[in-house]
């Protein structure tokens, strides 16, 4: 696996970084793997404009299937 340097990293994001690992229990080396996965998921979905990938498009169907379905009784 390549090692990936970050440099002059905002004091401000570390503790961020820092608290998100405490909170899911995970590494730090997992929560900056997990932090940049996700980040690139949100970018490109930017980029791409909408839903592309057969998965996505499956999502997308079952989420207006669900919304099609009547309400449930107040709780």
């Amino acid at each position: 696996m390549t090692d990936l340097v970050l440099r002059d990293i905002d004091p401000m994001l570390v503790d961020r970084i820092r608290r998100i690992s405490v909170a899911r229990g995970w590494t730090q080396h997992q929560t900056v793997t997990n932090l940049i996965e996700q980040g690139l998921f949100a970018c490109e979905h930017e980029v791409h404009g909408g839903f592309e990938h057969p998965e996505v498009d499956a999502l997308s169907d079952a989420i207006a299937a669900l919304k099609l379905l009547p309400t449930g009784g107040s709780f």
